[in-house]
């Protein structure tokens, strides 16, 4: 869908918003339904579309 590094901030209530480039995609791909995780090799957050995140939820994981 698309990819980039934006750095946001958090309010004092801990919301952040998204950047509006991406609010009207987002809002017509999956109707604002979004899944943040934390990120295990960056400190970051990742933002994924629902239906992505559905689709990476269910891949087999694999352990070490």
């Amino acid at each position: 869908m698309f990819r980039g590094i934006n750095e946001i901030n958090m309010d004092a209530k801990g919301r952040m918003a998204i950047p509006s480039k991406y609010r009207e995609l987002l809002q017509s791909h999956c109707n604002g339904c979004l899944v943040a995780t934390i990120d295990i090799h960056d400190p970051c957050l990742r933002i994924y579309p629902l239906p992505v995140w559905e689709e990476i939820e269910s891949r087999p994981v694999c352990r070490r």
